[in-house]
This record gives structure tokens, C-alpha cells and sequence, in this order.
């Protein structure tokens, strides 16, 4: 039988047990603060990147999620609660948009450190160049190498290459979309070389990943405006596939990184981007995989698109539309 005070010594033991077991656990899950990051790259191939920053930010917890640059736009629209405290976007004039209507925190610091950047508020960390990838068993005589080259072997051999030229769908693809729009402004070749698409037949892939699929599986001779990056991350080439790059010019998408208003880990957010646009972190780049060109071997046509404001002229929803009727009752007929 216990005494009363044995009994009440054994229930304060209890509870403090229960403290422990209960309570401690969270709070020391709380001293690990979490910095949530959205991109819209794969989580496996942010996964080398994320572990290389994360070794300058101990105590802090990366989480990744990979979200469409519309869902990063409108959660980032978010006053107060947004879902990340970063976000990666490889649409810049996305980003751009978003700043421009006010959700994106300023860091001149950062401004100053980075290469590339639009009112302190989107910064420019990475350039992915466009290229064309072609068979050169389908060319007979001499592989194109500017836009006009591809446009007449096109044009004189739709026969040749009827759905065997492959483009991603523009009116899905915000990158895609992108790169059309910047080309319809740099040729007046464009449109022509729209024409030549829809005279072969070309076959149109929601998705740059459906696009080197279709590739891989031998379906095609022609894939238009690719991102080198989604090459490289796709593996090796079919055998007989060459990368072109176009000897006219050569866009190259910034890829890009903002914080959100409704950030809750503003404080680690700003490291990272700090650390991102800092020597360290252009070597974390470079071991995930996020390799600039060499230059100027091969790239001496790289024209960079520029961040700011005239990246919201084709964002306009009139405008949109009616670049993409254009596009698709060529492409389509």
C-alpha cells in the first residue's frame, strides 16, 4: 500500500515523464526552423542543390515542392499565408508579374549581388539557352544551321518531314510560350517558320519532358526550341541526334528567384538567396547540374533576355490570344 506522500511523489514523476515524452519533442522540432522552397523543376533534380545550400544553413530544414509557375504565381498572391518562402521559376516574365503587382519582397542587397535582377525584387541566378535538335540522317546534303536553313528544307521537303517535327505546345508551355512570343520580335522569319511547321505537319507535346520522349523514341527528325537544360537533365541522345545550336542567334532564358510577401521564413530566405547569388552558391549550381554554356565557342549568337517590364507586354490577356490563335491555326491548320 503507498502513502500519500509516496503517491503523490510517483504521479509528479508520472507527469513529468509524460512532459517529456509529449511536449519536449515538439519544442525541439521548433528550434528547427523550415525554409520552404517552390520551383518548378523536378524534386530529383533539386535535390543535389538543396543539399549543397543546406550545408551553410544548419539548424534550418529545406523543404522543396515542385508547383506550375501559375500555382507559384497565385500563391504567391496570397497576402499573408503563402505556401513557400522561396520560389525558383524558370518563366521570368512570370516572376516579373509577379512583382509587378506588388508580392515579391525587396532585397537590395541582394540587387547588388546579383548579375541580373529588376527593381531588387526578381533576380536572375542561371541562363538557359534554346537550341534545336536535329537527325542528320534525315538531312540529305548539309545539317541547317541558322532559322532560314531549317525554313527551306522545311518548306521543300514537307513530304520528308511530315510529323516528324516536333514543337512544345505554346498555349501550355510558359517557357515554350516565352521563347515563341521573343522570337516573333527578334525575325521576321517567324511567323514563316510557323508556317513551315504547320506545312509539316509537327506534332505538338503538352511538355518539354513529352517532347524528348517522343524524341528518345525515334518519332522524330526536328524538335524547335528546346531548353539545353531539359536536354541535359534528359540524358544521352538517340545515336544520330545533334544539338543545334542556331548560328542567327541564340535566346537564352534567366531563370529566376523571388521571395513572396506572404513569406513566414523571410529571415532564412534571405540567406539563401544571398548565398545563392554568392560565389558558394554558383558552385552549388554548377554540382546540381545548372551548367552555363561555354562561351563563346559554339554561342557566340547568345542574346539573353532582358528582365523587366516589356516582359509583361505578351502577358496581356488580348494579346495572348491573339498570338495564340495566330500560332495554332498555322501550326494546325
Amino acid at each position: 500500500m503507498l502513502f500519500l506522500p509516496e503517491f503523490l511523489r510517483l504521479r509528479g514523476a508520472l507527469a513529468l515523464l509524460l512532459f517529456v515524452a509529449v511536449v519536449m519533442p515538439g519544442f525541439a522540432a521548433a528550434q528547427e526552423r523550415t525554409l520552404r522552397l517552390a520551383g518548378v523543376v523536378s524534386e530529383a533534380r533539386m535535390a543535389p542543390l538543396i543539399v549543397s545550400l543546406s550545408v551553410h544553413l544548419p539548424g534550418t530544414r529545406l523543404v522543396y515542392s515542385r508547383l506550375s509557375s501559375a500555382q507559384i504565381a497565385a500563391a504567391a498572391r496570397r497576402p499573408h499565408d503563402a505556401p513557400f518562402d522561396i520560389a525558383f521559376l524558370s518563366s521570368p516574365d512570370v516572376a516579373v508579374s509577379i512583382a509587378n503587382e506588388g508580392y515579391a519582397i525587396s532585397d537590395e542587397a541582394a540587387g547588388a549581388m546579383a548579375g541580373v535582377q529588376w527593381r531588387n525584387e526578381v533576380f536572375g541566378f542561371w541562363s538557359d539557352p534554346a537550341v534545336i535538335v536535329v537527325r542528320k540522317a534525315a538531312f540529305e546534303n548539309r545539317v541547317p544551321r541558322t532559322r532560314i536553313e531549317l525554313v527551306r528544307m522545311l518548306e521543300q521537303n514537307t513530304g520528308r518531314f511530315a510529323r516528324r517535327v516536333g514543337v512544345v505546345n505554346v498555349g501550355i508551355d510558359d517557357v515554350g510560350y516565352l521563347l515563341a512570343s521573343q522570337d516573333s520580335i527578334r525575325t521576321s522569319l517567324y511567323w514563316r517558320l510557323i508556317r513551315a511547321l504547320g506545312g509539316a505537319k509537327a506534332r505538338i507535346y503538352d511538355t518539354t519532358d513529352d517532347l524528348l520522349e517522343a524524341l528518345q523514341a525515334g518519332d522524330l527528325d526536328v524538335a524547335y526550341n528546346v531548353p539545353l537544360s531539359a536536354l541535359r537533365a534528359g540524358g544521352e541522345l538517340p545515336q544520330g541526334m545533334e544539338v543545334l545550336v542556331p548560328q542567327d542567334y541564340v535566346l537564352a532564358v534567366p531563370w529566376t528567384v523571388l521571395m513572396p510577401k506572404g513569406a513566414a521564413n523571410l529571415r532564412e530566405a534571405r540567406i539563401l538567396l544571398h548565398m545563392l547569388l554568392a560565389p558558394e552558391g554558383k558552385a552549388a549550381l554548377v554540382a546540381a547540374g545548372f551548367v552555363p554554356p561555354q562561351q563563346p565557342s559554339g554561342f557566340e549568337g547568345l542574346q539573353k533576355i532582358e528582365l523587366g517590364p516589356e516582359l509583361l507586354v505578351f502577358r496581356d490577356m488580348i494579346k495572348r490570344s491573339r498570338f495564340l490563335d495566330a500560332w495554332f491555326q498555322m501550326v494546325v491548320g
